[in-house]
């Protein structure tokens, strides 16, 4: 977070630039403005897709993620995300969201593919590929069948077809491979502060793409796993590297204003006491004495329960009698872009929002070593997954982690069969997410069934069913033909093969 690049002004230099697309000619050139370009350059370009990616996975996909993945729960007192408590979503909820991601971060990296290629910028061209992969996959695990292969044409096709997640999923490899094959290490030509997540330094954008297509093949691992192992071995008899020690890939913010963490300023403009901690995740950290419940989780400072962690249970907040108070239970700590607290008068606006984190990175090593897919050491893998949670949130590795790996609730099951050594691995990757990384959390509860104490929300509006999928948009229904018939909240995605608790 040393670097703070001035997201919003990166936004509106570069949305002023593409929000006029048919503009790129006219009659005499004497007549272009100046002020006013249509096209932009590569390094404008490149810092506005990030900083749209991160508003995006910050604020509304981090709250339904949160939520689903029982971090948090709707709190008493307000009503912000009580539908989405009780799994009642429609059409509407995320509406902005599916035509932002498609007009903003999906068409912004698309045209860093575009105009890197006109200007031979390859590494700005790789970079713009492996994150259309990367967006996509979001928006797919969210989605299912989504418009993939057309939705990037030239001219913009309004009415593009829907892809079947498994033609997405060869796709997004796909597009990680062109990426990978244009990374010039050696090039001048490379990004420099425009680049939020490694500043240009394009080894770290390798692993970057070889960690996120280790993720999207890992994702495969029930529904085809025979795709998913051959493509993970290779990637090992490759030699290739993934992400390492303090090498986490997040957009940073700071406490200026404007320029501060997304879910952070939500908070600042509606109401702390939307979200509380849910009683799912906070006694489950007490309960192995995860010395991070601390940087999660604020105290409650407010009668019955002040000073001490106080959560409710998932769903639970709608139906709590007498006279209550937000302040009586723990919210998110100002590490996950919680509001302020006692001890922390700027709270969570510097707070990063993060893409692919370290502890991801080993997490994902140590289940593919697990299923005998790759090379190393699984439970040495996982021990640093856990390490590099603990070290990115300022925890000390001999105070704080070694008591905490050392626990017997903790600690890797190495004689164990290899799916209670991936319950391990995804458990402490679920704890790893908290708040930060919510939606990939709910992404591989669903596609493993771990961690396997989720609850049904008390206020279920489905019966004893889980949510595991997000409706189409509103705007893409009644404006694409080619759209599907509309899902059900509880129809799983391609590869879901694990949830319970389903119809």
């Amino acid at each position: 977070m040393k670097y703070s690049y001035k997201i919003i002004a990166a936004l509106l230099v570069a949305g002023t630039v593409l929000s006029f697309p048919g503009c790129s000619k006219h009659y005499l050139d004497v007549n272009d403005d100046p002020n006013n370009p249509t096209t932009a350059s590569v390094d404008v370009i490149l810092p506005t897709a990030l900083g749209y990616s991160a508003y995006n996975l910050g604020n509304p996909f981090q709250i339904i993620g949160g939520l689903w993945s029982q971090f948090w729960t709707q709190g008493p007192t307000a009503s912000q995300y009580k539908a989405y408590d009780q799994y009642s979503i429609n059409s509407t909820d995320f509406d902005n969201q599916w035509q932002g991601m498609y007009s903003g971060p999906i068409q912004d990296f698309r045209y860093l593919v575009d105009e890197g290629t006109r200007t031979g910028s390859n590494n700005y061209v790789a970079i713009g590929k492996i994150m259309q992969a990367y967006m996509f996959q979001v928006m797919t695990d969210l989605h299912g069948d989504i418009p993939f292969s057309e939705a990037l044409s030239a001219p913009v096709n309004i009415t593009p077809k829907f892809d079947s997640q498994q033609e997405i999923y060869d796709g997004l490899i796909r597009l990680v491979d062109e990426g990978l094959a244009l990374i010039d290490e050696e090039s001048i030509n490379h990004p420099g502060e425009d680049d939020f997540f490694f500043h240009g330094d394009m080894f770290l954008w390798r692993k970057f793409a070889n960690t996120l297509k280790l993720r999207i093949y890992l994702r495969q691992a029930y529904v085809r796993p025979d795709v998913a192992q051959a493509g993970i071995s290779a990637m090992y008899a490759a030699g290739e590297e993934f992400l390492d020690f303090e090498e986490d890939a997040f957009v940073p913010f700071n406490t200026e204003q404007f320029n501060q963490n997304p879910l952070y300023a939500t908070y600042e403009a509606l109401t702390p006491a939307n979200l509380i901690a849910s009683n799912t995740s906070l006694e489950y950290l007490i309960s192995i004495n995860d010395p991070r419940v601390d940087v999660f989780f604020a105290r409650a400072t407010f009668a019955p329960n002040a000073g001490n962690h106080a959560g409710i249970d998932q769903g639970n907040g709608a139906n709590l009698t007498g006279n209550q108070d937000d302040d009586s239970y723990s919210k998110p700590g100002p590490a996950v872009g919680g509001p302020p607290t006692p001890d922390d008068d700027d709270g969570g606006a510097d707070a990063p929002v993060i893409f692919l984190s370290a502890a991801e990175s080993f997490f994902l090593q140590a289940e593919a070593v697990a299923r005998g897919w790759g090379n190393g050491n699984a439970q040495e893998l996982y021990e640093n997954g856990v390490l590099s949670s603990f070290l990115f949130l300022g925890l000390d590795e001999t105070d704080d982690f070694a008591p905490y790996i050392a626990r017997p609730q903790v600690q890797f099951p190495a004689g164990g069969s290899a799916e209670q050594q991936i319950r391990s691995i995804i458990t402490q990757k679920w704890v790893s997410f908290t708040g930060s990384q919510n939606v990939e959390a709910w992404s591989e509860w669903r596609r493993t069934g771990y961690p396997d104490f989720f609850v049904i929300s008390k206020t279920s509006s489905i019966g004893n069913s889980f949510p595991v999928r997000l409706l189409y948009g509103d705007s893409e229904v009644s404006r694409n033909p080619n759209t599907p018939p509309q899902k059900r909240v509880t129809d799983k995605v391609w590869w879901d093969v694990n949830t319970t608790g389903q119809n």
